[in-house]
């Protein structure tokens, strides 16, 4: 009898059991949209089985376990992170190109065209009025430098602005997985719900940085940043900070600053940021923006063609004279800019305030007539050593197309980087997504399992009452 009972107890422990596994599928259904969630399963456990030694067998449960495959959920943190610093780049750079009108019709281009055609013509006749005219077309060249000098500083300020609130959406991840990691030392084993929103925020956090992530022995994850810098260790958050200021011992220390990541503890980390979003905004605003604008070492592409075009032409220019006659005038400058800041050139690049066009000097240093004329107006295609043997209009062309190129690159990037991510994705999703295929077969194996074992309850309730009714006394 004792058996029989045992066998009944048995019975009603494993119905538990089966119920229990009914409500993970359930879980799973639940969840199956659940960004992070990997599929759970019930770990079932047989136990022994010995008559004679009064071991009924029956099954019993063991915790859950997840289909979660770390090394695939890796891949897909890298190849994000990758993706995040290529559209970051992508967006940025197609602003920055954008300021670049490459048809040539207006802006720089086209002013600078002008220019020259305006010197051709003074060199034809070099009078009041073809004179007047260089004056007012080298007016529109400074003013279009300037004015697209004014439009890069404007783009580096939102830059900063995007970079600033990106390190604030990474402290913001950073205190999620602080709390994950407060919940996690409270709990024996891990909670389904919340591992799913851990890996949701490391999905995130993989848009905008690099890291890497290590498991503690405790449970909790530790979050480094690529450098090994703490951004998250267990119950502690070290955030971060952006802040942007010029070099160190700088060659130009009157430059735009440049863009920098600072730790908890204020130490320059930007170096190790070279993936997400983050990576990719600073790589736009200290490389690419940089070589045109210029920094700290370095005075920029824009602002190395505004020096030369103004130095060239005033030089020639002073070196004539405004006449042929006897005593006539020396030239005056066309030009003028800031020579004390070589990044400040473009910015401040204008026409003299006080130059006329009898000023202009087209006769050269051995009296030609119109031989600085000539000369201005051969700019066009002359090739300068202080552009690296090139003209003043292969060279402004060459930084609109090397901005063209950067935004090219970095599209192309981008599109091929989506494909990698969504394979890396599918392989994540096949191997811990929730099928809900499987899920229908586990129910119905579980249910039938479920109905076989409230058989064998019944039937040994028959018996036990069979027996019982055996061992009564007759009245």
């Amino acid at each position: 009898m004792s058996t029989l009972l045992s066998m009944l107890q048995t019975s009603g422990n494993a119905l538990g059991v089966i119920e229990q596994a009914l409500n993970v599928v359930e879980n799973n259904v639940n969840n199956s949209s659940t960004p992070g969630y990997a599929t759970q399963s019930l770990n079932l456990e047989a136990e022994p089985l010995d008559v004679e030694d009064g071991l009924t067998g029956g099954v019993t449960s063991n915790g859950l376990s997840d289909s979660r495959d770390p090394y695939a959920e890796e891949q897909v943190e890298q190849q994000t992170s990758t993706l995040g610093f290529y559209t970051a780049q992508a967006n940025t750079t197609s602003s920055i190109e954008s300021l670049f009108n490459v048809s040539g019709t207006s802006g720089v281009s086209s002013a600078l065209s002008s220019l020259f055609q305006a010197f051709s013509a003074w060199s034809t006749t070099p009078d009041a009025t073809t004179g007047q005219t260089v004056v007012d077309d080298a007016t529109n060249v400074a003013t279009a430098v300037e004015s697209l000098s004014t439009s890069l500083s404007q783009e580096g300020t939102k830059i900063d602005s995007s970079i600033g609130s990106t390190v604030t959406q990474i402290n913001t991840i950073a205190a999620q997985i602080q709390t994950y990691n407060q919940e996690r030392l409270k709990e024996t084993t891990p909670d389904p719900s919340q591992e799913a929103s851990l890996y949701s925020s490391l999905d995130s956090l993989a848009q905008l940085t690099n890291f890497t992530t290590v498991t503690q022995s405790d449970g909790t994850i530790s979050v480094l940043l690529g450098g090994g810098t703490p951004l998250v260790m267990g119950t502690q958050v070290d955030t971060l900070t952006s802040g942007s200021s010029v070099e160190p011992n700088a060659t130009n220390p009157d430059s735009p600053p440049t863009a920098h990541i600072y730790d908890s503890q204020g130490n320059d980390i930007t170096s190790q940021i070279t993936g997400g979003q983050l990576g990719g905004l600073l790589d736009t605003r200290n490389r690419v923006l940089g070589s045109v604008i210029g920094d700290s070492v370095q005075a920029g592409s824009l602002n190395t063609f505004a020096s030369t075009l103004a130095s060239t032409v005033n030089q020639i220019l002073e070196s004539g004279t405004v006449s042929t006659a006897t005593g006539a005038a020396h030239g005056a400058a066309l030009f003028t800019y800031d020579t004390t800041n070589a990044t400040n050139a473009a910015a401040s690049l204008a026409v003299s305030s006080t130059i006329t066009s009898a000023e202009l000097a087209p006769v050269d240093s051995s009296g030609s007539a119109n031989g600085n004329a000539n000369t201005l107006a051969a700019l066009e295609s002359t090739t300068l050593s202080a552009l690296g043997g090139v003209s003043l209009t292969s060279y402004f062309g060459q930084i609109a197309s090397d901005m063209g190129q950067a935004n090219s690159t970095a599209t192309d990037n981008e599109q091929t980087q989506q494909q990698v991510v969504a394979s890396a994705t599918t392989l994540v999703n096949n191997a811990s997504g929730v099928s809900l295929d499987a899920q229908a077969v586990n129910v119905m194996q579980f249910q039938r399992a479920y109905q076989s074992i409230a058989q064998v309850l019944t039937t040994l309730n028959n018996m036990a009452q069979d027996v019982l009714a055996l061992v009564q006394p007759n009245p």
